[in-house]
C-alpha cells in the first residue's frame, strides 16, 4: 500500500504513446516532442544566470522511442497537480537538465546543457548503455 503522505502527489506518466512525436499523460494532457524547451532559472546559479532568467535547453533524442517534455501541469495551482516534477520522459521517468559533459554521453557533439531522461542517463552512466523506465532492466545499445 502506498505511503499516505504521498497520496496527493502524481507524476505525468504517459498513458500510451500516440506517436514518436506526441503522447497523452494519464490526466489526458497532450504533450509533443520538441527539439528545444525554455525553462526559467529557479535560483541564482552563477555563470551570469540569475533567478527568473529564461534559458533554452536542447532535448535529448531517443531515436523515436521516447521523448522528454515539460510537464504542462507543473505550474498549475490546482491541488491535484501538487508535487509534479517540471519535466518528464514518456517512459515515466523524471527528466533532468545535465551539464555539457554528461550531455556528450547522449550526443557526441553536445556543447550545451541538455534535458535528458533521468532513468536512461543513470543506466547509461552505470552500465555503459541506457534504458528507459519501460525497459525493466534490459539495456541495449542503439544501432
Amino acid at each position: 500500500m502506498p505511503d499516505a503522505k504521498f497520496k496527493d502527489f502524481s507524476f505525468s506518466i504517459i498513458k500510451h504513446r500516440g506517436s514518436p512525436t506526441e503522447a497523452f499523460t494519464l490526466d489526458g494532457t497532450k504533450v509533443k516532442k520538441e527539439d528545444f524547451v525554455y525553462v526559467r532559472i529557479p535560483t541564482d546559479m552563477g555563470y551570469g544566470l540569475k533567478a527568473g532568467d529564461w534559458i533554452s535547453v536542447k532535448c535529448a533524442d531517443y531515436h523515436n522511442e521516447h521523448f522528454v517534455y515539460l510537464d504542462p501541469a507543473y505550474n498549475s495551482d490546482d491541488p491535484k497537480f501538487k508535487g509534479r516534477w517540471f519535466a518528464m520522459c514518456t517512459c515515466g521517468s523524471p527528466a533532468v537538465i545535465v551539464e555539457p559533459g554528461t550531455a556528450m554521453t547522449h550526443e557526441s557533439n553536445a556543447t550545451e546543457k541538455m534535458l535528458v531522461c533521468y532513468e536512461y542517463t543513470a543506466t547509461l552512466l552505470q552500465y555503459g548503455v541506457g534504458s528507459h523506465g519501460t525497459a525493466k532492466g534490459k539495456h541495449r545499445k542503439w544501432s
